[in-house]
């Protein structure tokens, strides 16, 4: 696949000259641990838009990352899993949503596995 830039402008004039090594390897670009990175389709219902997730993303997940606040997570809850952002607030876990969705505040007496952390999404447009 050939890597070029796409103007949200006027194209430049240099567009047409490209070298033979500009090649976009997608999974070089998305995947920084293969063992570890798994694909899932986001169902947010509309949840996680404030966050640039759609449903029906594509989200590209790695499960060798060490969840940090402020990152976008998904988690077993329940026996189901769920795309949400990260946050502590004392020692509580909070799950947090788009606007318009209130917080959620894990009780302490659930278990929560956060089960790995969105890298990236890719969001299809046909």
């Amino acid at each position: 696949m050939l890597r070029t830039l796409a103007a949200c402008g006027f194209p430049s004039p240099a567009e047409d000259f490209f070298q033979e090594d500009d090649r976009l390897d997608l999974n070089e670009r998305l995947i920084a641990n293969p063992p570890a990175t798994f694909l899932m389709k986001a169902d947010c219902g509309g949840s996680m838009i404030d966050y640039g997730i759609q449903d029906g993303d594509l989200l590209i997940v790695d499960r060798s990352i060490n969840a940090r606040p402020g990152h976008t997570v998904i988690v077993l809850w329940e026996g189901g899993f769920m795309c949400k952002k990260l946050y502590v607030r004392g020692t509580r876990i909070v799950l947090a949503s788009s606007a318009g969705y209130p917080p959620i505040i894990v009780p302490e007496d659930i278990e929560l596995d956060v089960w790995g952390v969105v890298r990236s999404n890719v969001h299809f447009h046909l």
